[in-house]
């Protein structure tokens, strides 16, 4: 790998952003990283430069194969390998929801992570811009969220049951629009889906 001038990737803006914000190389390696990253990295986070993520992070399945992160048969479906290699070759932005298994002091503890990475435009070797957002808080630790049979409505954390398009609202941020499936218009306007 050629050396990377890193300043250029240090600046106050990118220590402004609250989210671990990494600048990888297309095997993970890591070239760059804001403050926030640095405290997912340890007492001495600059030993994580050119080492990969997954053995930065002390992802669970970096130790499963000899050849560490990218080696184990895990790895060849985590989110954050593929969306990287995904954002290098198409030079396209990639988001998805991931969750990690990560060794720290007190065990294995799961985070459940938005990934979003970009390609860098013009950067040899290709960079790729890898964000890391804590979305722990919208994931219920069973994976599980109590929706009523008949009516819908969602039984949230304050202990209320509410319109689901509220519950996406509050926690995911999401419009909700209303349509009508094929099978509910057939079954709901039959004279009208028969063309009568």
């Amino acid at each position: 790998m050629n050396p990377i001038d890193v300043r250029c990737f240090s600046g106050s803006i990118l220590n402004a952003l609250p989210s671990p914000l990494f600048v990888v190389d297309s095997d993970i390696r890591i070239v760059a990283f804001n403050k926030a990253a640095s405290a997912l990295l340890g007492d001495a986070p600059e030993r994580a430069l050119t080492t990969r993520g997954g053995e930065a992070l002390h992802c669970i399945h970096a130790t499963d194969a000899i050849g560490g992160c990218g080696a184990s048969e895990a790895c060849a479906t985590c989110v954050i390998r593929t969306s990287v290699g995904v954002s290098c070759r198409e030079g396209c932005v990639v988001r998805h929801p991931q969750r990690m298994r990560l060794v720290g002091p007190g065990g294995v503890r799961d985070v459940y992570l938005l990934v979003t990475t970009s390609w860098l435009p013009e950067t040899v070797p290709s960079l790729v811009v890898l964000v890391l957002q804590d979305i722990g808080e919208l994931v219920s630790t069973q994976g599980l969220i109590p929706i009523c049979m008949h009516c819908r409505r969602v039984y949230d954390k304050s202990k209320n049951w509410k319109p689901m398009e509220s519950y996406l609202k509050d926690h995911l941020d999401l419009e909700v629009t209303h349509g009508l499936c094929p099978e509910c218009f057939a079954r709901h306007y039959p004279e009208i889906s028969r063309g009568e």
